[in-house]
């Protein structure tokens, strides 16, 4: 049996073939491989941009919460100050509520118009048959005196710089004078302030006109007055402190 032999043109066809449907392979493996690429790229880029906005989301919220944080934070620093302020000017009346408590309790030194009154015992040789006590300054002259000032509109009083309060006392130990607790030796200088007319109400008052005039008139005892333009009386220096007697509280409304 005769074989038969193929056309070489005939095999060249089919080798072309073959090279282009290998060409069109390749190239549709590169194409596929492209659009996967990109597919995923895309992928990547989209998840990435999903988190940044996340992110961004999230600090956008941060901000507000700080923000509002601030606003709180100056707001209790407004009140706080309003506060301080009320506080501070509520501070200063009831400062102002001691001060003025502890000028009228004597417990501050004050300074003012007053009057001066000056005694001492008399120079006179005391007369046989006399009681010597007459002719020196007894522990009733100075507080006649005293009392003609209170009632004759003084308002602070110092004997020998001893500053008179409630709870002083004027008192005699023989021929000597406590006042407060201090013993005073004669002349007695006391200074009074007060306003205008002081001194002549002081020498028309009765506790003066009465005995203390009488006696410095019929003994001699040394007696002046002046009146000054500013008095500087110290404070009270002693204790005020009281041991039984406690404020009466007040009732409940």
């Amino acid at each position: 049996m005769s074989q038969r032999r193929v056309p070489r043109r005939l095999s060249r066809r089919a080798s072309w073939g073959v090279s282009i449907a290998g060409a069109l392979a390749v190239m549709g493996f590169v194409a596929a491989a492209q659009w996967n690429s990109s597919a995923s790229r895309e992928s990547f880029t989209s998840s990435a941009q999903q988190v940044l906005a996340a992110q961004v989301l999230q600090l956008e919220a941060e901000q507000r919460d700080l923000r509002e944080q601030i606003a709180e934070a100056e707001e209790q620093v407004r009140q706080f100050q309003e506060q301080s302020t009320s506080s501070s000017a509520t501070l200063a009346v009831l400062n102002a509520q001691l001060e003025q408590a502890r000028v009228a309790g004597g417990l501050s030194a004050v300074h003012g118009p007053g009057v001066i009154v000056e005694i001492a015992d008399s120079n006179r040789v005391v007369p046989p048959g006399e009681n010597p006590s007459s002719f020196i300054v007894l522990v009733d002259d100075l507080r006649d005196i005293v009392a003609a000032l209170w009632a004759s509109g003084a308002e602070a009083i110092t004997i020998n710089g001893e500053r008179l309060v409630a709870s002083s006392s004027i008192y005699g130990v023989g021929a000597s004078i406590l006042v407060n607790t201090s013993f005073l030796p004669a002349p007695y200088r006391i200074e009074a302030i007060g306003g205008d007319g002081l001194l002549d109400r002081f020498q028309a008052d009765p506790a003066f006109t009465g005995r203390v005039a009488q006696r410095i008139e019929f003994y001699g005892l040394e007696f002046a007055v002046a009146q000054a333009d500013d008095l500087q009386l110290p404070a009270f220096v002693g204790t005020t402190r009281f041991r039984w007697g406690v404020p009466v509280e007040s009732p409940a409304p």
